[in-house]
């Protein structure tokens, strides 16, 4: 996916104006309406994950990052018709001003016609969430949390809820929990599916596989058999997408390891906080779901400061990570 031309650029804002005057003056042309908002592919989803942005004690450039990030993805042509954000939209304690700033920096999606669609990370708090995105509470499937389910052209998305929320305001649990009510109400709903679907989350399959101290390999097999069932009743699901790491990486996602089902599970970059930078585009088709990464940068723990020389370390992430593709096959 290129970026379009100034020109191009152009010739959509002359073409947003024509429209927007031709919509103005139509009004005594019975049946005819004009959308002056860019064109929208109803294939394609934009995924994010792990935001960070805070206007508190946080660093400037973590808000920057995510504006940089929203500005790259609206100067495509065509949009994505989605956007789905695997969490962590917050900087660290989930305070209410970094909600008023993330919906601030995300509002410029939701008015071009983008559906946004955003989970829960470790450093989220879900009722200072919900004061800003109240939507949420009254679409959730599963009361107490926060869980999404999002139907697209060829394939549908759920998006559960894996914080687990300490009482104290200013503390983060890292870890992902999954706990009995969701848990049963996911695995009710991946077996009811009839369509191909990807299930979405902050944290790692390895850590929502079960309660108690399994073995990863283990924990990430029965999160797999829950969301895949088994080779006797195989469900749509098609593989698994989280954040949490910072980085975009693919590993195997089993239904058993008896089960002779295998799915993709993908690992989100950072829009901005730190690790792999950038977001992904995922492409809709009727036998697969293709996800390409999109990453311009790398820094760790923060960028380095304006007018330094660029690492070459750093470059050379930026460079290997190019044209990498995460595919999703149909059940």
């Amino acid at each position: 996916m290129t970026q379009p031309s100034s020109a191009a650029l152009s010739r959509r804002s002359f073409m947003q104006g024509l429209f927007g005057t031709l919509a103005l003056g139509a009004g005594g042309c019975a049946g005819l309406s004009f959308d002056p908002r860019p064109r929208r592919d109803p294939t394609l989803v934009a995924l994010l994950s792990d935001c960070h942005a805070g206007d508190w004690h946080s660093t400037p450039y973590q808000g920057e990052k995510l504006k940089e990030c929203v500005a790259r993805i609206l100067a495509l042509d065509p949009l994505p018709s989605k956007m789905l954000i695997t969490g962590d939209l917050a900087y660290l304690w989930g305070r209410k001003e970094d909600y008023v700033l993330s919906r601030r920096l995300l509002q410029p999606v939701i008015d071009v016609g983008i559906e946004v669609t955003i989970g829960m990370g470790n450093h989220d708090r879900r009722e200072n969430f919900l004061e800003f995105w109240p939507e949420y509470a009254k679409r959730t499937p599963v009361p107490g949390r926060i869980v999404s389910e999002v139907r697209g052209t060829h394939f549908d998305y759920i998006m559960i809820d894996t914080l687990d929320q300490p009482k104290e305001t200013d503390r983060w649990i890292t870890p992902g929990r999954l706990e009995g009510e969701q848990r049963e109400w996911l695995k009710g709903a991946c077996a009811a599916a009839k369509r191909p679907f990807l299930v979405l989350a902050h944290h790692p399959a390895i850590e929502l596989g079960g309660e108690g101290t399994k073995p990863l390999r283990q924990s990430a097999a029965a999160f797999g058999e829950l969301v895949m069932g088994t080779k006797e009743a195989p469900t749509k699901c098609c593989g698994y997408i989280h954040g949490h790491d910072h980085a975009w990486y693919v590993t195997r996602l089993l239904s058993s390891w008896k089960g002779n089902r295998i799915g993709q599970t993908l690992a989100l970059p950072s829009t901005g906080h730190w690790g792999d930078i950038g977001y992904s585009l995922l492409r809709e088709y009727p036998d697969r779901a293709e996800v390409s990464l999109v990453q311009y940068d790398f820094f760790t723990p923060k960028p380095l400061p304006a007018g330094t020389p660029p690492r070459a370390d750093w470059q050379a992430i930026v460079r290997d990570h190019a044209n990498l593709k995460c595919t999703f096959v149909a059940n």
